[in-house]
């Protein structure tokens, strides 16, 4: 694991696997269904397991039905991961 702080030590970038990382919370590039899919985020919805799942069902069911905003972001609790949460956001989609 590779560590570098910046800001006097208010920012820490580090190297490592996200879905064994042992923090309070992780910040998932996830897609608008919140259902998982491919890189990073199905590999995080695999590791924490079926609770993270459920917990995005139902913010898709009473918060979100047309699918997450990109900008937005959802806080789910971390499953079987390390973490304590995961923070689900969708970035913008390219067209350059």
């Amino acid at each position: 694991m590779q560590d570098k702080e910046l800001l006097s030590g208010r920012l820490v970038v580090v190297t490592a696997d996200i879905t064994v990382m042992a923090v309070e919370a992780i910040v998932n590039a996830a897609n608008s269904s919140l259902m998982g899919g491919g890189g990073v985020d199905g590999a995080i919805h695999r590791a924490g397991g079926p609770a993270i799942l459920a917990e995005c069902r139902q913010i898709r069911s009473t918060l979100y039905a047309q699918g997450l905003p990109a900008g937005d972001a959802v806080a789910t609790c971390g499953g079987r991961l390390k973490a304590k949460y995961v923070i689900h956001t969708v970035g913008p989609v390219w067209h350059g």
